[in-house]
């Protein structure tokens, strides 16, 4: 359990020169909820900046962060946990285009229930002061919690800065919150200045959404205040039943559109909650479960069948992955591509040892079980009841073959270039054809990675004339 910030030798200094110092935010949130603690916010008033830092610094690294270095980020000494925030009361107002820039000002004289009010929700908008105690709740939101309401702190609040509608989604998603109507309304509103964010910030959003229980729940959420089509209008055409290009559709068309958002967001909800998973709760999985469906809001994907269909979404979820800047996120959007692209694979197909070697090889041993995995998601999310022997018994044969140290990739070849060199193949575009070959050969047959019997058949394709 993380300390209790009221027994740090640094507040106590503080409340020694006069100082007030308040836990605030999400500190006071997880707290009154019961959840382990993360990160630790302070809000500090009556001690201007200068002699905040003075006092501050004897007792571990203390860094500026921050508008106008209006953050303080303290590690103290003997401190694991991450760096505890400590800010002095501010109000900011949003500035200049994409909501990227904010006029903030800092003065240590404001009263908290100042800084409070300028805060998104109710349930971020309280404090405990740390010299007895008290919990400072001006707007209500220790009852919004225990009533589980999502309530915006003012009519200004998504005017001021429209991401706080995104994360009021995902706190709604995360903590099983019901959004207020009056908020509701406010969002749906506003929702088309979602655009004007900068999309790092939008993506950082959507990351925290993905980690709630249930993600599906802030989605259709998005869809019902008017957000998702502004962050996903792919996925909002599925939703509405729409595709484009635009065009009449048929009952039974709409409908069809509309199931494959609900099958999407029910395989979200299954890789959060499914203890069977060996990738539950992967970033990476969780968008690919996201977007590997997205490609039937084009009507109609090029040719037909479940492959057009992947690699049509593949497309579509490039573009926006690259969109939202989602490598700010850390996750991979050539992993993310690759597992929608190959989402269409055949069980059948992989009956055989050799195949399922191969198949591993070709998208990668980690891709592998991801996709296995999403098409467990996907099976469960729409028949829970019906068996999934044949997807079990892919994940476990791929795992035996680990076991016996089958060769799947170049470097675990029983030879490498070098050894081809010295037969006299020459560095190039040849050495490298034969040195897949070689790969093919162990992949159709493992017993045949010893040295010997390589190097034969690396002899025996240098005879041979280069492959276009």
């Amino acid at each position: 359990m993380m300390t209790s910030p009221a027994s740090f030798p640094f507040v106590r200094a503080l409340q020694q020169r006069g100082a007030r110092v308040y836990a605030v935010g999400g500190t006071v949130r997880d707290e009154l909820l019961g959840y382990p603690r993360k990160d630790l916010d302070l809000l500090v008033t009556g001690i201007p900046q200068h002699d905040l830092l003075r006092c501050l610094r004897p007792y571990g690294r203390v860094q500026l962060t921050g508008r106008a270095f209006g953050v303080i980020k303290l590690s103290p000494r003997g401190w694991d946990g991450p760096p505890i925030d400590v800010a002095l009361p501010r109000t900011e107002i949003s500035t200049g285009v994409g909501h990227r820039d904010f006029a903030v000002t800092f003065d240590h004289t404001l009263p908290v229930e100042t800084d409070l009010g300028r805060r998104d929700f109710t349930i971020n908008a309280m404090a405990i002061d740390l010299a007895d105690g008290r919990l400072l709740d001006p707007f209500g939101g220790y009852g919004d919690l225990q009533q589980h309401l999502l309530r915006q702190v003012s009519m200004l609040a998504f005017p001021e800065d429209p991401l706080r509608m995104l994360r009021g989604i995902q706190l709604a998603a995360r903590f099983d919150l019901h959004i207020e109507p009056v908020t509701r309304d406010a969002m749906r509103l506003h929702a088309a200045t979602i655009t004007t964010v900068a999309p790092e910030r939008i993506a950082e959003e959507l990351r925290k959404l993905l980690q709630a229980r249930a993600p599906s729940h802030g989605f259709v959420a998005m869809h019902e205040v008017g957000l998702l089509v502004h962050v996903f209008p792919e996925l909002a055409r599925l939703a509405d039943g729409l595709a484009t290009p635009q065009g009449e559709k048929s009952p039974a068309q709409t409908a069809s559109l509309g199931e494959t958002f609900t099958r999407t967001m029910r395989r979200l909800d299954v890789l959060q909650q499914c203890e069977r998973l060996s990738y539950r709760g992967n970033l990476d999985l969780l968008w690919a479960a996201l977007l590997c469906d997205s490609g039937l809001s084009v009507t109609p994907p090029t040719g037909t069948g479940a492959q057009p269909l992947a690699q049509a979404s593949a497309c579509l979820a490039r573009q926006r992955l690259e969109a939202l800047k989602i490598t700010t996120i850390s996750v991979d959007p050539a992993l993310i591509t690759t597992l929608i692209a190959q989402s269409a694979f055949e069980v059948s197909a992989l009956a055989t040892p050799a195949a399922l070697r191969h198949f591993a090889h070709d998208v990668g041993l980690t891709a592998a079980f991801m996709l296995f995995e999403l098409r467990l998601a996907d099976q469960l999310g729409q028949q829970p009841s019906q068996p999934i022997d044949d997807l079990l018994d892919l994940r476990q044969r791929l795992r035996l073959e680990i076991d016996q140290r089958a060769p799947l990739s170049l470097p675990e070849l029983a030879v490498n270039g070098h050894d081809l060199q010295r037969l006299g193949i020459a560095a190039g575009p040849r050495l490298g054809q034969i040195l897949q070959t070689l790969l093919y050969h162990v992949l159709d047959d493992p017993a045949q990675n010893t040295r010997a019997r390589l190097l034969a058949i690396a002899q025996a394709e240098s005879a041979l004339p280069l492959h276009p």
